[in-house]
């Protein structure tokens, strides 16, 4: 059984990326509102949450004892890249124009061929986080240089 298996470097590079970006929010100047009021409140939950999520998935590879066929090291660099891509472009563009998709993106590269599904779910679960977060929370998301609705 060889130490790196497909899910092991994938689980390795998300928790890079989200180690990454999670020290990119320390350090930063922002106004001191204090607490919840301050803009990397939310970001620093989610990526929190996103380092412990990645760190249980790489520790449970470590502990099954399955052999797997080589890594697709391909799959883990498109996934990579169209993270890093998607960040880059949601201060551009919006997040719901960067977040369709990179989620179909990922959706294709993840072997997920339905075009129905494939489409709900790129353009559902963007618009859902939009509509929560946006319009419900009032916690706004970066929005496009087209209109503030997304």
């Amino acid at each position: 059984m060889g130490i790196m298996n497909e899910r092991r470097v994938t689980s390795l590079v998300l928790l890079l990326i989200a180690a990454a970006l999670l020290s990119n929010t320390y350090g930063q100047q922002y106004a001191d509102l204090g607490g919840a009021f301050s803009p990397m409140f939310f970001p620093r939950i989610i990526l929190w949450l996103w380092v412990l999520l990645a760190t249980l998935d790489l520790v449970s590879e470590f502990i099954k004892r399955t052999d797997t066929k080589r890594p697709e090291v391909l799959r883990v660099v498109i996934i990579a890249v169209s993270t890093v891509v998607f960040l880059w472009s949601m201060t551009r563009f919006g997040f719901f124009l960067s977040a369709v998709p990179f989620t179909a993106l990922v959706l294709i590269t993840l072997n997920a061929r339905r075009p129905l599904p494939l489409m709900a779910v790129s353009v559902g679960v963007p618009m859902a986080l939009v509509v929560l977060f946006n319009h419900l929370l009032t916690l706004p998301l970066p929005t496009s240089p087209f209109t503030w609705w997304f």
